[in-house]
C-alpha cells in the first residue's frame, strides 16, 4: 500500500504559491515586501489522487489531508467473538462419542 503524505501549500490570491520565506503577522497580513497576502491554502496527497477544497486557515486544510489519509487506511478486522454461543460450539460434544 502507498504511503499518504499530505503537503498543505499557501496560495495568493492571483493563484501563486506563497513561499514559507514570507512572513506574516498573526492575522495573516504579509509582512515581506511585495507579497500580497495567503488568499487561500491546499492539502495535497502524494497519491496524486485527492486534493482538499481551498480552505482560509492551515490547520483546517491539514485536518482534511488526516481525514483523507485515515480514510485509507485498511479496515480493522474485528477479533473473534467470544461470547457464550461460540464457547458452546466450540466445546459442543457429539452424542455419538
Amino acid at each position: 500500500m502507498p504511503r499518504h503524505s499530505i503537503t498543505v501549500t499557501a496560495y495568493h490570491a492571483d493563484g501563486t504559491i506563497c513561499p514559507s520565506e514570507h512572513r506574516h503577522t498573526t492575522g495573516g497580513s504579509p509582512l515581506t515586501a511585495g507579497c500580497t497576502g495567503r488568499e487561500r491554502f491546499l492539502a495535497t496527497c502524494s497519491c496524486k489522487q485527492w486534493t482538499s477544497g481551498p480552505s482560509s486557515t492551515k490547520s483546517y486544510a491539514a485536518e482534511q489531508g488526516r481525514r483523507h489519509r485515515s480514510n485509507q487506511l485498511p479496515a480493522k478486522s474485528a477479533p473473534p467473538s467470544k461470547s457464550p454461543a461460540v464457547v458452546r460450539q466450540l466445546l459442543r460434544f457429539d452424542a455419538a462419542d
